[in-house]
This record gives structure tokens, C-alpha cells and sequence, in this order.
């Protein structure tokens, strides 16, 4: 019997570029609500970008932001965890980064981590000049590594779709933390390579609430979209993925139909008979 489901936002409850849920996928969120599922959103936004995209929320419990760096009880908005890269690791992987005169992005610690600063290097990759862009006011240009004070959330570096070996380079340098590929959700293309505190991803994450509410990975139902969904997929008992998801994950895992097809209320509808 399924006791939780643990659900991804971009392009999987919520298909890329819309900004409200569709009727089928909220009346499902809620039937599972009624049965006595937890409802878990694991999403790589931060808190401030998860209401920018959906201003009306979602009908869900609990929720694992930032890629995993924070846990929220959804209804009272109370933290529950963080998890931050202390002032000394901020500085040793800005310091790594530097080195290859790249653009990144500094989030900084919650709940603050809407805020950043960044890096700002010629040329700027278009989907990097557009994630700075759509959040007006909130990043500070940093000329130097004698810029960063303090700790952060995470790294974000943008890179394009031809540099998945520059990706695999960091991961092996930065071998300490926890380095996660996933896929813009501003044009669908460009790699993001996000760096945070060792151990911290979705899955782990999950793994800390799950522990706190008693239920095994074992008792949950999973759907995803990308790479960073990985972590908790392979956890659960019963993962699933949505057919827009890149070709080798749809190999991987249960397949339910696209974002924009509900897939989420057929994943939904699948595990309430599970």
C-alpha cells in the first residue's frame, strides 16, 4: 500500500513555461490527499521561485526545495531543514570555478536563497543572461573571489548543451559535494551543473522527512522528469517517469504520459491502486 508520493514540478506536475496546474492533475493531488497519501514536491526551485511559477500553490504536504538544501511543511511554511555549504566550502569552489572562466551563480543561504551573487564573463551564455534577468534586483556581480563572505545554498553554473564534458570535470574536482545535472527549465537546453553540501540531493532529502514521518521509501510511489529526479526515484518502490523525460530515464522507469497529457493524474490514479 502506498503511504506517500513524492512528485517533481518542472515538466512533470507542472509542464515548462505554465504557470497555473491543470484541473485534472489538482482534483488528483487532492484524491490522494483524501485517501491519506502524503504529498511530497521535490522540486529544484527555491521557495521565492516555486510561488513566482505557481502564485495559487499546489495542493500538496510537505515540500524538499533547492534540490534537497531545505525541507518546509507546506500548510504553516515551517522550515524543517536546511542543509548550507559553510563560508570555507563557498569559497573553495568559487575559488575551483574561477579557475575555469566560467559564468556561476551564488546562492545564498535560506531563506534567502532567492538572492546571489554571480559571475558575469564574456560571453554570457543566453540562458545564464536570462536567469539573471527574470530575477531583477536579487543578484550582486562579483569581480573577484575576494567578493564572497559567508555561506551559501548552493552553485549554479550554465553551460551549454555541448559542454557535458566541462559538467563531468567539475563533478570529478568537486568530488567532495554534491554535484547535480539537471536541464534548464528556461529553454529546455542548457545543462545546469548545481553544486551544494556534500550528501544533499532530492533523495536524501526526502530520505530525512520520510524517516521523520515514519513511512519507508519502500511505501512511496515517485514521478520525475530529469537527471536530478534520479536520487529519489531509485528509491522509491514504485518510480515512474513522464514520456517527455529524456530517452534514457524513460528506460529506466514506469512510464506514465507527457506533463502536458496529465500525467501526473495518471501516475496518480496508478498509485491509489498500487
Amino acid at each position: 500500500m502506498i503511504r506517500a508520493i513524492i512528485i517533481d514540478l518542472d515538466g512533470t506536475t507542472l509542464p515548462r513555461g505554465w504557470n497555473s496546474l491543470s484541473e485534472e492533475n489538482k482534483k488528483a493531488l487532492e484524491e490522494a490527499g483524501r485517501a491519506g497519501i502524503t504529498r511530497v514536491l521535490a522540486t529544484g526551485r527555491s521557495v521565492f521561485s516555486f510561488r513566482n511559477a505557481l502564485p495559487e500553490g499546489l495542493p500538496i504536504d510537505y515540500m524538499v526545495f533547492s534540490s534537497g538544501a531545505g525541507i518546509m511543511h507546506w500548510n504553516d511554511q515551517r522550515l524543517l531543514c536546511t542543509r548550507e555549504l559553510s563560508p570555507e566550502e563557498t569559497l573553495d569552489i568559487a575559488t575551483m570555478l574561477w579557475e575555469y572562466d566560467i559564468n556561476f551563480t551564488i546562492q545564498q543561504p535560506i531563506p534567502d536563497n532567492h538572492h546571489f551573487l554571480y559571475r558575469n564573463t564574456s560571453p554570457l551564455h543566453e540562458d545564464f543572461r536570462r536567469r539573471v534577468e527574470n530575477y531583477p534586483g536579487l543578484g550582486t556581480s562579483i569581480q573577484s573571489t575576494r567578493d564572497i563572505r559567508g555561506g551559501a545554498t548552493q552553485f549554479l553554473v550554465i553551460l551549454d548543451s555541448k559542454q557535458l564534458q566541462l559538467h563531468g570535470e567539475i563533478q570529478e574536482k568537486l568530488s567532495g559535494y554534491s554535484v547535480i545535472r539537471s536541464t534548464s527549465p528556461i529553454d529546455n537546453q542548457a545543462i545546469w551543473t548545481e553544486i551544494f553540501a556534500r550528501d544533499v540531493n532530492k533523495g536524501s532529502s526526502c530520505q530525512i522527512l520520510l524517516d521523520q514521518l515514519d513511512i519507508r521509501y519502500d511505501e512511496c510511489a515517485g514521478l520525475g522528469n530529469d537527471y536530478n529526479d534520479i536520487d529519489f526515484l531509485e528509491r522509491c518502490g514504485h518510480p515512474f517517469i513522464v514520456a517527455n523525460a529524456p530517452e534514457p530515464l524513460r528506460g529506466k522507469f514506469n512510464n506514465v504520459t507527457s506533463d502536458t497529457n496529465n500525467g501526473l493524474a495518471e501516475f496518480i490514479h496508478t498509485a491509489l491502486t498500487l
